[in-house]
């Protein structure tokens, strides 16, 4: 006899460090907190550290009342490290690593940019280590962000699955993603150029199980966009395990939720981390602005 599932119990620290330069609120017992009181182009040195350890820790953080211009926002980019490759827009004018996702009104559309759980380019050699990503236009309601912690999920995880996950190289690539707005929107996902859409479609292998190059975290490197497979395995042997550690991960036991505001922030750790919009706001505009930071080669 099977035991129904329970909500996963035990092993949950999202407590605030004790900083000294900024103040944090955690969101959820799983992840995320607001970071109040502050405003990131004002940041010193020293508080700047204290923010990107909170990152770390909370995986995706937030603040209001930013309103940034697009060149703050880049600023701010700049300071978190290099920018990453953005595989589909060429930034907005003037501001090359600044890059709009906009939803009209009047777009109504079966499948959104974004609206499946992912992180960020996983099919590049060396994926993008943190998004940043502000509200200019929301919804009255509906256009939220969700978030799950794949360290947290990976701790949750038996010992002895765990070790059978260790040695697997997961298959990241767009092409799945790619057929499939495809054939929903009767055009292919546009690239920002030959070289990157080439890229995507052949994909990457990494390290399913990754460990944070800042922290030594282990965290599963797996999304339902982008992974395809395994390294040795069919496809029929990998599918299960790519759908149960999806839901897994995305159980609402390790998410995070959050509802927008005009001029608010979030950034998020893409290395810990997969994230979600889902495509309920038609009727209304939403304008986003992204930066993405350059990250390493999963290890």
């Amino acid at each position: 006899m099977w035991e129904i599932r329970v909500t996963p119990a035990g092993d949950y620290d999202n407590h605030p460090l004790d900083h000294k330069l900024i103040e944090v609120e955690p969101l959820t017992a799983a992840m995320g907190a607001e970071v109040v009181g502050v405003r990131l182009p004002e940041l010193s040195d020293a508080a700047f550290e204290e923010l990107k350890q909170a990152l770390y820790r909370h995986k995706m953080i937030y603040l209001r009342d930013q309103h940034l211009t697009h060149a703050e926002h880049e600023a701010f980019g700049a300071r978190l490290g290099p920018f990453a490759v953005d595989a589909y827009t060429q930034g907005v004018p003037g501001h090359r690593e600044v890059h709009p996702i906009i939803k009209e009104a009047d777009t109504k559309v079966p499948s959104l940019f974004g609206g499946g759980w992912h992180t960020d380019s996983p099919f590049l050699d060396e994926p993008p280590a943190i998004t940043t990503l502000r509200a200019v236009e929301i919804p009255p309601f509906g256009g939220d962000t969700s978030w799950a912690n794949c360290a947290l999920a990976f701790r949750h995880l038996s010992k002895t699955y765990q070790d059978m996950l260790r040695p697997l190289r997961v298959h990241m690539s767009a092409r799945n993603n790619y057929l499939t707005q495809t054939v929903l929107l009767d055009k292919p996902i546009e690239f920002s150029n030959e070289e990157t859409r080439k890229a995507g479609l052949e994909g990457r292998y990494h390290p399913l199980v990754r460990t944070h190059p800042e922290t030594g975290e282990e965290s599963l490197y797996i999304c339902d966009t982008y992974t395809v497979g395994f390294e040795g395995m069919t496809t029929f042997e990998a599918k299960p395990i790519v759908d149960f550690l999806v839901r897994h991960c995305t159980q609402a036991a390790f998410t995070c939720r959050l509802r927008w505001e005009v001029g608010m922030v979030a950034m998020w750790d893409n290395r810990a981390a997969m994230h979600l919009g889902p495509n309920d706001y038609d009727g209304y505009r939403r304008e986003m602005y992204r930066t993405t930071t350059a990250g390493t080669k999963p290890v």
